[in-house]
């Protein structure tokens, strides 16, 4: 009898004992479906919320190339060489005038011992050297505009554009050279293009109040960057098609 007792009473208990890890096991389990079903709502909520951030800007963006006529502002470009762990840091300028809606032309001007100008005009790109009076003229080719886009973004580019050419990710906002700025990190859509040029990424920091440029990250195959911090940035000015003029008497060299 006692033996009975004791085995039906350990029986009760092993009984008790599986009720008790199958109410666990399905407690736990509706704890994970629980988790996971939160953890959806939030990635449905922030790709929500980014989505609707992104479109806020792409509109403001388009906004801004409605009414642009043309920019100057100072620039500070520094280029670091991977390879030898070298950062090399020039100054300069930039003018940016429009042709025609969505059409930009522009001039940079590099100052200092390895002073150069940078000439964007239709469908080439010239490389101006004073210290030979030279310049080396590149076409474009079929990028013309996606380079435009490329070596001006900000300076009258639009929401339109800037989705066409380009997978935007990481819209952030984060203050950049003391200024409140919108950033976020771009990869040209064209495979072509990243395999001729080795960029790999573009990060693009525009001032919150007004969507001018702060600084853009160029980065390229390999670890090469080129960074270019904009300031004095000046909008709604008239810039002459002439004022980009390189000198008439320099020696062309096309490529």
């Amino acid at each position: 009898m006692s033996n009975s007792h004791n085995w039906f009473a350990g029986g009760a208990v092993t009984h008790d004992r599986a009720d008790f890890d199958e109410t666990r096991h399905a407690g736990t389990s509706a704890g994970a479906a629980r988790k996971s079903a939160c953890a959806t709502i939030w990635l449905l909520v922030a790709f929500t919320a980014h989505a609707q951030q992104l479109d806020q800007l792409l509109r403001r963006l388009d906004q801004s190339a409605a009414s642009f006529t043309g920019a100057r502002a100072d620039v500070k470009v520094a280029t670091y060489t991977a390879s030898i762990h070298q950062t090399d840091t020039d100054s300069g300028s930039i003018l940016v005038r429009e042709i025609s809606p969505g059409k930009i032309e522009f001039r940079i001007d590099i100052a200092g011992d390895n002073a150069y100008a940078l000439l964007v005009r239709g469908s080439e790109i010239e490389y101006y050297h004073p210290q030979n009076n030279t310049i080396d003229v590149y076409e474009l080719g079929k990028y013309r505009n996606t380079a435009q886009t490329l070596m001006a973004l900000g300076f009258g580019t639009s929401g339109r554009d800037l989705k066409a050419n380009y997978s935007i990710a990481n819209l952030r906002r984060e203050t950049v050279d003391g200024q409140p700025s919108i950033s976020m990190d771009l990869t040209p859509k064209s495979a072509d293009l990243m395999e001729k040029t080795h960029l790999q990424k573009v990060e693009v920091s525009l001032a919150e109040s007004n969507l001018l440029p702060v600084r853009e990250k160029f980065s390229f195959k390999g670890g090469d960057t080129r960074t270019a911090d904009y300031s004095k940035v000046q909008t709604g000015v008239k810039i002459p098609s002439s004022t980009l003029d390189l000198p008439k008497n320099a020696k062309k060299n096309k490529h």
